[in-house]
Parts: C-alpha cells; sequence; structure tokens
C-alpha cells in the first residue's frame, strides 16, 4: 500500500492538471487580498454576510485577512475537483486498477491507500490556501498582530473546515465507485453543494438541515457565536455523512465485477 501511495504522489506531482490548479488557486488568492474583494461559491447567508461585511469593516493585516479569506474557503471545493479526479477518478476510469489487484493489492487496500491520498492532498489544500493568504497579505498589509486566541481559533476553524469538506467528498466518492465517471462525481458534488444550500436557506425553521448544509458550513466556520453546540452537532453530522457514504463506496468497490 505504501508503494501504491508513493505511486499516486508522484503522479499527481508530474501531471500538468495539479500545477495548473494550483496557479489557479493562487491567482484568486491574489486577487482577493489585493483587493479586498470577497465572493461566496455557494449561498449567501445572513451569518456569511455578516462574517464578510465585518471583516470589510476592519483593517487588513496578515491575521485579519486571513479571518475575511475563511469565508471564500468553499472554493477550495471546486480547486479540488481536479484534484480528486486525478487521485481517485483515473485508476477507476482509465481501469488500470486491474494492474494493481492483479499483483495481490486487495480491494480494501486499494481504496483506502486512494482515499488516504486524497485526505492529505486536502489537507495540504487548506494549508497552502491559509499560508500564501497569510504571506500574500503580509507583503501587501504587513503581518500585524494577532488577535486574542488566533491560533486556537484559526486551528478550530480548519479542524471544522476540513471534516465538512471530506463530506462534501464523499458524495463524489460515491458516486464514482457506482458510477465510474468522473463527470457523475463531479457534477453530483457540485448540484448537491448547492441544492443542500438551497434547501437550508428556504427551510429556515428546520434546524437540522443547516448541519447538513457543507458548503454554508465551511464558509462561516470562523464564527464561534452560533447557537449552543452547533459546531459539535455540524461536526458529527459530517463525520456520520462521510462514513455512511464511504462504506457505501466501499461496497460498490467490493461487490462490482471488476
Amino acid at each position: 500500500m505504501i508503494n501504491a501511495i508513493r505511486a499516486d504522489f508522484y503522479r499527481l506531482l508530474h501531471t500538468k492538471g495539479f500545477f495548473i490548479t494550483q496557479i489557479a488557486l493562487i491567482l484568486i488568492i491574489i486577487v482577493s487580498v489585493f483587493t479586498q474583494a470577497l465572493g461566496s461559491s455557494g449561498v449567501m447567508t445572513e451569518q456569511l454576510e455578516h462574517l464578510q461585511s465585518g471583516a470589510l469593516d476592519l483593517k487588513w493585516d496578515s491575521y485579519q485577512t486571513v479571518i475575511a479569506m475563511s469565508t471564500m474557503a468553499a472554493y477550495l471545493i471546486y480547486f479540488s475537483l481536479p484534484l480528486f479526479v486525478m487521485i481517485l477518478g483515473y485508476d477507476l476510469t482509465k481501469k488500470t486498477y486491474k494492474n494493481q489487484l492483479a499483483i495481490g493489492i486487495s480491494r480494501w487496500y486499494f481504496f483506502i491507500s486512494k482515499y488516504l491520498i486524497f485526505l492529505l492532498i486536502s489537507a495540504c489544500q487548506f494549508i497552502f490556501y491559509y499560508g500564501f493568504t497569510f504571506l500574500a497579505a503580509g507583503i501587501r498589509y504587513g503581518f500585524g498582530t494577532p488577535p486574542e486566541n488566533f491560533w486556537g481559533d484559526l486551528l478550530r476553524m480548519m479542524g471544522i473546515q476540513f471534516i465538512t469538506f471530506q463530506a462534501i467528498f464523499a458524495i463524489a466518492l460515491l458516486l464514482l465507485t457506482l458510477t465510474f465517471s468522473n463527470v457523475s462525481a463531479v457534477i453530483g458534488v457540485i448540484v448537491t453543494s448547492m441544492v443542500l444550500g438551497i434547501i437550508s436557506a428556504v427551510l429556515p425553521k428546520v434546524e437540522w438541515l443547516k448541519y447538513f448544509d457543507f458548503q454554508t458550513n465551511i464558509n462561516i466556520a470562523w464564527l464561534k457565536d452560533m447557537p449552543e453546540h452547533y459546531w459539535l452537532k455540524a461536526i458529527i453530522a459530517a463525520l456520520a455523512f462521510t462514513i455512511i457514504l464511504g462504506c457505501l463506496a466501499y461496497q460498490g468497490i467490493r461487490k462490482r465485477d471488476l
């Protein structure tokens, strides 16, 4: 399994698509930081609007810019879709997985190794996003002084975002293993994220729907003044969603005639 992981990392780092994706992400960060323009990839909720307007009212330095740019972190979903295709979609759609199974790698090891690689790459995406934002803002506005408890709040926020992010890609994983189609996986992520956000906005009184509005929760993860135990419930919902869909995805691999 270790050799398979190394091979996948090598292939990813020698793929033009990987570097094109990272360059595009860098450009988005630079434009947003240097123009102080904040966007949203999902439904504009009251909490997100409040967080973004509050960030724009403050003087930006490295720390305030990181807080402001956290409201755009859901863009990482779309910048990670090509990486998902390169890591998990390549072997299934090109049917190169047969080579690994032929040399004795079990379906479980194949499935886990691919998913572990995606977990590592997606974690690196978050670190890269906030790290580059911090440096770009420091060059543009100065590094400034961290607000009280900044680093603890940053780790808390990134943890929430990372867990919620995996719930979204559990949808892609399930669709990919059921259809062996990159297109269905990509469209499934985009459509499902939008639909969950719209339903949550249309039915605001249905409290539990908000825990499954993963895209919005990524964007507002910095907020601490949420209803009691909101983030705990959101994390539990995201983890349960990821585990259930992940198990279904593995069953799709295990029972499929490969």
